[in-house]
């Protein structure tokens, strides 16, 4: 009976991992037919709430691909806000990603202060003039409340990405950013208006947020199954990622 068992968990075991490596395998493949101009505009990958390397392994992955983007750098924060560099790629003309990692990974507002730090010193180290924020659930409040601060990095942010964000306490965009688009990504479980997390009418508040001080802004529904499009997935999806790439990178 246990030799039965232990068969039958192994065989069970092995379907799942099965499974995982096709999954893993769909959403690599993707974006592989995606070609895009290559430029040395920076993206910053910000996770939400808790978040840490594992809320952004998926799409730092799957981004990077030669006619896509290179993982550049990432960067670490320390509570204090000091930057530590983990430099993997050279920053050219490559769109290079660069995900950004918390320690005090629950305070949007100082997450947002201490991305001013990093900004700088990817303009002064590495020569980078233009980024793009790209923020999953609270990572989009982080970008919001950066676009507001009083003394904002010597760069110019064209793109920002919202993926299951909501926006408490977020003020309207305090300066016109006439450069500036916006896609806001919600997600939609079945039939629910909401990915288990975040109504779609909270996501939508980042338009009054936004309205008449950017150069465009798109509200997008991410429609699917809870394995799909369930808060804590809508950053490993590939409906995500390619909408993604698309907006930040423009094949046309």
């Amino acid at each position: 009976m246990h030799f039965r068992r232990f068969w039958l968990g192994l065989g069970v075991t092995a379907l799942l991992f099965g499974a995982l490596t096709a999954a893993w395998a769909n959403h690599h493949r993707a974006l592989q037919t995606l070609h895009v101009p290559q430029t040395r505009t920076a993206t910053l990958l910000l996770p939400g709430d808790g978040g840490n390397w594992l809320s952004l392994r998926s799409m730092t992955l799957t981004l990077s691909q030669p006619h896509l983007a290179t993982h550049a750098r990432t960067a670490h924060v320390a509570q204090s806000g000091r930057v530590t560099w983990e430099r993997l790629a050279p920053v050219a003309a490559n769109n290079p990603v660069i995900p950004v990692l918390f320690a005090d990974n629950t305070h949007p507002q100082r997450e947002a202060r201490q991305l001013t730090r990093v900004l700088r010193e990817l303009h002064d180290r590495d020569h980078i003039s233009r980024v793009n924020l790209v923020g999953h659930s609270s990572g989009g409040t982080i970008a919001l409340d950066y676009l507001n601060q009083a003394h904002p990095a010597p760069v110019q942010v064209t793109h920002v990405v919202c993926i299951g964000a909501d926006f408490p306490g977020v003020q309207p965009l305090r300066r016109p950013e006439p450069q500036l688009r916006v896609l806001n990504l919600a997600g939609v479980i079945g039939s629910l208006p909401n990915d288990g997390e975040v109504p779609v009418s909270d996501a939508a508040k980042l338009h009054a947020l936004v309205q008449g001080r950017v150069a465009s802004y798109r509200l997008r529904l991410v429609h699917g199954q809870v394995w799909q499009t369930e808060h804590s997935l809508l950053h490993e999806s590939a409906t995500v990622d390619r909408q993604i790439a698309r907006f930040l990178y423009d094949p046309s």
